[in-house]
């Protein structure tokens, strides 16, 4: 009787790993699948409750170089890529790159917007678009109040794409890449794009 106890025990902790090692599995395969990335077009945005055809919420912000404020309005009548990124976030310093080719290789057909978000170090984030060569407006939202309130971001990078009447007709999440990003940005600028 002895001898088998801790064998017992053996057994008891291999099945409390495994059964761990599924939940674990299973929440990251869930967590991937809420968040579509954008290698099959524009996605119709679920998971932040701002549901295709809703205007965007509005809002002004301290711009983060030169110029006072960046405004989203100032923006109606074309489409838009609004992105939002900060500093500290790995996935959101890879994409910036993409960001600032295709935004330069738009001209003025489609405008690009940043909102850098909860993020304490300004010059950093300031530094990363100079490298990366996005040099379209950027807002500041330090304390996260329009990502997390208004646009019930709770993960980093996210990118919504806006027609030219300001509403919401796709969003990727994740780090996009420059052909993703074309292809989005190309369907954008054809609109309308069908609910998906």
């Amino acid at each position: 009787m002895v001898g088998r106890r801790p064998r017992t025990r053996l057994v008891v902790a291999s099945l409390a790993g495994v059964v761990v090692v599924g939940f674990v599995a299973f929440a990251v395969a869930s967590a991937h699948s809420a968040h579509p990335s954008s290698s099959s077009g524009l996605t119709s945005p679920s998971t932040n409750g701002l549901p295709t055809g809703r205007e965007a919420p509005t809002w002004r912000l301290p711009a983060l170089r030169g110029g006072s404020q960046v405004t989203l309005s100032a923006f109606r009548g074309k489409p838009v890529v609004l992105n939002f990124f900060a500093s500290w976030c790995a996935d959101c310093r890879a994409e910036l790159s993409a960001f600032g080719a295709v935004s330069r290789s738009t001209g003025s057909k489609v405008a690009f917007v940043g909102v850098d978000t909860n993020d304490q170090n300004p010059s950093l984030a300031r530094a990363l678009l100079t490298h990366a060569g996005a040099d379209y407006p950027v807002a500041r939202d330090q304390d996260g109040t329009v990502s997390s309130g208004s646009y019930a971001i709770s993960a980093l990078p996210v990118t919504f794409f806006l027609d030219s009447s300001g509403r919401i007709v796709g969003e990727a999440f994740g780090a996009q890449s420059r052909a993703a990003l074309e292809r989005d940005v190309n369907a954008l600028e054809r609109g309308p794009v069908e609910k998906r």
